[in-house]
């Protein structure tokens, strides 16, 4: 997939009949990076996760290249990458092992998988702790791991919910640095944050979402 066009059209969501947000309306293509910004509770995560497909949405529609996201002609599952504000990682392998298992599952990444493993370790200058169990790793490692998958992976679509919790600020600039090269790629990247980051990155999107 090359040119991408995702659509948010009156995207409204419930959860045990309260509402958590409401007429969302979002246009991105190629490039294009979208910052969800507000404050815990308002809806971000459930946003970002109605963006990939796991949470449905009462009303309204997301579409990519004018197709639903849950159509079976859609291509949108294959083109995403999602890291979740939990990491998605297993605390009983090693980092180089998560990486290595989550790799299997992206057919994005190729082959000579060892050498773009470590690659994306010293990206985030992890590869020191490659051997270490992720339950021993602090929050910030982990989230460095986590991290990690996005130099791996060849995906257009980037949804990221709070990529810089637990991040150092001197790891910052090599995560911005990423986005920029992922966006020319013409990759996309929508990600919830509390604070704006996106001083130095162009193409710039905002939506800010208040609790209800």
């Amino acid at each position: 997939m090359n040119k991408i066009e995702i659509s948010v059209n009156s995207a409204t969501c419930y959860k045990n009949n309260n509402l958590i947000f409401e007429d969302i309306n979002i246009e991105l293509k190629n490039g294009d990076f979208m910052l969800i910004i507000g404050p815990n509770g308002c809806g971000k995560t459930t946003l970002i996760k109605s963006l990939c497909g796991i949470q449905k949405l009462e009303f309204g529609n997301i579409l990519i290249n004018n197709l639903d996201i849950h159509s079976k002609n859609s291509e949108y599952i294959e083109n995403i990458i999602y890291l979740g504000h939990k990491n998605s990682l297993n605390n009983d392998l090693s980092v180089q092992e998560n990486l290595e298992y989550l790799s299997v599952f992206d057919s994005s990444v190729g082959s000579n998988n060892f050498d773009k493993i470590k690659n994306a370790m010293d990206y985030f200058n992890i590869y020191k702790y490659k051997d270490y169990m992720i339950s021993d790793l602090s929050e910030g490692n982990r989230k460095r791991t986590s991290l990690a998958r996005l130099v791996l992976s060849k995906k257009k679509i980037w949804l990221l919910d709070e990529p810089l919790s637990f991040l150092d600020n001197n790891i910052l600039d090599s995560f911005v640095s990423l986005i920029k090269r992922h966006q020319a790629n013409d990759g996309i990247v929508i990600a919830s944050t509390h604070y704006d980051f996106s001083k130095s990155i162009s193409n710039v999107k905002y939506l800010k979402m208040e609790t209800k």
